[in-house]
């Protein structure tokens, strides 16, 4: 029963992070998709995009209880905020390469190396950087929203927003 109810509380902890994930990540996907529409790559399928969504959602809650995650807990919250933006973000850079490569590691034997060097060669970097910008700015938008609630309380935030 103790369990059950741990479970439970997980993933309703879990739960909203995930569809703001989900939600925005296959937005960003379906631009991603289109943009590189010309270099022969494909995009992140649907169950790859919930995939990422619902790791980087429990990498954010297990990160949250880490010690050097809130390295910055008594400086002003912009320091706070850019931290955990910028670790977020190199943890969704490797979710990414490794959602994209992973499959390809283990279905074609001794491809790999194949792969990785078709994908850095035909890569448009202009467009990939552009793309983890919009993951930056994404990040940075959870992240404050989450400081925000943390800082000033639930319903304080819901009174602000809706009266």
């Amino acid at each position: 029963m103790v369990t059950l109810r741990m479970i439970k509380r997980e993933f309703l902890h879990v739960l909203p992070v995930f569809i703001f994930f989900l939600f925005f990540f296959t937005l960003i996907n379906w631009t991603e998709t289109y943009l590189f529409e010309n270099t022969g790559l494909k995009g992140f399928s649907f169950s790859e995009v919930a995939l990422a969504a619902a790791l980087i959602a429990k990498i954010v809650s297990v990160l949250d209880h880490w010690p050097w995650i809130n390295r910055y807990k008594k400086h002003p919250l912009a320091f706070v905020i850019l931290w955990k933006t910028f670790l977020y973000w190199i943890i969704l850079f490797i979710v990414r390469l490794a959602i994209k490569f992973i499959p390809s590691f283990w279905v074609n034997d001794g491809q790999f190396e194949t792969d990785i060097q078709q994908f850095f060669v035909s890569m448009n970097w202009n467009i990939f950087l552009s793309v983890q910008m919009y993951y930056l700015i994404l990040l940075f938008i959870y992240v404050t929203f989450i400081e925000l609630v943390n800082k000033i309380g639930r319903k304080k935030v819901l009174e602000l927003f809706f009266g």
